[in-house]
Order: C-alpha cells, then sequence, then structure tokens
C-alpha cells in the first residue's frame, strides 16, 4: 500500500488548529488554555463521582460476587496495564502486528516491546475521556467504587475495561494528545510492523463512522488476568458495562478481531455490524469486527 498520499503530522495539525479557530476553539494557549484545562479537570471530577454511584448502584442491582472498582491515577492503572498486556499478547490483532517472528533472535524482545508500546498506545489514545472499570480478586470491608488515589498499591485485578460514556468532553485537546502521543510502533519492532499499524490506523476510518452515528457508549479495551480466563469475568465486566449503558437507553460500540472474540461479545448482546479487511504488504489479511448492541428495552 502506498501511504504517500495520506496526510502527515504536521497537515493534520494544521488542519486542526484551522478547524478550532472556526470552531471557536482557538485559545487552547497561555492563561485562557490553562483556564479551559482547569475547567476540563473540574468537569471530568464530577463525571467520575457521578460514575462511582453508578457503578455501585449496578452492582448491587446485579448481585455481583464482588464488587467493582474504579481505577484512578498511575499506581492503580498500572495493574490494569499488565492485566491487559496478558490478555492481549495472544490477540489476533496484536499478532497480526507484530508479525513472524519464530525465527527472530531477536523476536521475544520485539514482542514484549511491541506490546508494551500497543497496550500503552490504545489506552493514551482515550484515556482522558474513558475510565478503568475493574475486578478485584475480593472485595474489602466498606470498599466502593473507587481505588487509585489512597496510596496503596498491592489490589490484584481479576479483569478491567477501558470505557467512554457519552458526555464526556471531546475537543481539540484530545486530538492534539493523540497525535503527540508517538502514534507509531517503536523502531526497534521493524518497518513491517510500522506498515501493518498505519494500514490499521487508516482502517479506523471507517470505525470513526460507524462511532459517529449519534451517542453511544465505547468499550475500547478488555482484558482478563491468565488465572481467571473461563470463569466468567469477563461476562462480569460487560453485564456491568450493558447495564450502565441500558439505563441510558443508549447502544454500545466496540471493535474486535477473530473469530473467537466476536462469538464472545455475540454472547453478550452484539452483533457485527461492519467486517473490514485490513492487509498490508507482505502480510496476511485480518478481519476487524465493528460490533454494537442495542439498549435492552425498559
Amino acid at each position: 500500500m502506498d501511504f504517500s498520499a495520506f496526510p502527515t503530522l504536521a497537515e493534520l495539525k494544521d488542519r486542526a488548529r484551522t478547524w478550532a479557530q472556526e470552531n471557536g476553539l482557538g485559545a487552547y494557549t497561555g492563561s485562557a488554555g490553562a483556564r479551559g484545562r482547569a475547567g476540563d479537570e473540574e468537569t471530568l471530577g464530577w463525571q467520575r463521582d457521578a460514575f462511582k454511584s453508578r457503578i455501585d448502584m449496578v452492582g448491587l442491582n446485579l448481585n455481583l460476587p464482588v464488587r467493582p472498582i474504579l481505577l484512578e491515577g498511575t499506581d492503580g492503572m498500572e495493574g490494569a496495564k499488565e492485566v491487559l498486556r496478558e490478555a492481549y499478547r495472544n490477540e489476533p490483532l496484536f499478532r497480526w502486528l507484530l508479525g513472524d517472528v519464530r525465527k527472530d533472535n531477536k523476536g521475544k524482545f520485539k514482542e514484549n516491546l511491541l506490546l508494551e508500546w500497543y497496550i500503552d498506545w490504545r489506552i493514551s489514545s482515550c484515556w482522558r475521556y474513558s475510565h478503568c472499570l475493574a475486578i478485584p480478586q475480593r472485595s474489602r470491608p466498606g470498599q466502593g467504587a473507587s481505588f487509585g488515589d489512597d496510596g496503596e498499591q498491592d489490589i490484584e485485578l481479576r479483569g478491567c475495561a477501558i470505557v467512554t460514556y457519552p458526555g464526556s468532553k471531546q475537543d481539540l485537546d484530545r486530538l492534539m494528545v493523540m497525535w503527540n502521543s508517538g502514534a507509531s510502533p517503536p523502531a526497534d519492532c521493524g518497518t513491517a510492523a510500522k506498515a501493518r499499524f498505519a494500514a490499521y490506523e487508516h482502517m479506523n476510518s471507517a470505525r470513526d463512522r460507524l462511532a459517529g452515528q449519534g451517542a453511544h457508549w465505547s468499550v475500547h479495551l478488555l482484558g482478563v488476568a491468565p488465572d481467571d480466563m473461563g470463569q466468567g469475568v469477563g461476562r462480569m465486566v460487560m453485564r456491568i458495562i450493558c447495564a450502565l449503558a441500558d439505563q441510558d437507553a443508549l447502544p454500545v460500540h466496540l471493535q474486535v478481531c477473530g473469530s473467537r472474540n466476536r462469538a464472545f461479545f455475540e454472547q453478550c448482546g452484539f452483533r457485527a455490524m461492519q467486517t473490514v479487511d485490513v492487509c498490508s504488504e507482505d502480510s496476511p489479511v485480518v478481519k476487524i469486527y465493528h460490533m454494537t448492541r442495542v439498549p435492552f428495552p425498559k
């Protein structure tokens, strides 16, 4: 595939600045930008508090064996990243991005390097406007839905998901953070991995068209710890997310790769709305399923 026709990062940034000026979002520098960011943080804090209360209520209504928690801060997210890395190590899309490294004497190094970057990139591209919903190994006395601001670092997770719900602020800041996050695999992963990632990113325009169909919930990542696979943890996380979306009478969007993953989400009430083939030079075609779950009637 010839990527020379695609706009460069600098061109995308110029387009974003032009769009911001035309839509009254140009003053994101200096004191005006500081005031804007402070207002954003206040809004996000209010949204988190409201979301915690909703998670607590849903957990009680579903009579779950363990209370879900909302991870916050760097300490809390480290455990979630570890769960997600192990969960996605054999995920079809990641294996496709990595390529065949069985005969590469640096294969394991490349796998771990790309895996760490891949999860960090997936989280950083949406984190400011998303939340990490997690299932701990066990509930603690008096534990509410929040975790991560009290200094605890020894919590063990059974599974987690990165989700975005309607009402989160999405403005120029989100675009600039994503573009400035170095959205390209590390050089040590090789040029083939970079080319495959570029093909995957180009495909995401189809995902954006699907996600643009009105207000909705989004599931960006879902992972279960290796020792808890097959015990219903992933289904428990999805029950919580779907119950929250049903309260809003809104659909849930996500994208998956692999027939096994598609079958799992179909069992959770999702349907594949679009199938996209992604290909790159010297690589097999990989199928991406864009899936949606419609809200359950009240």
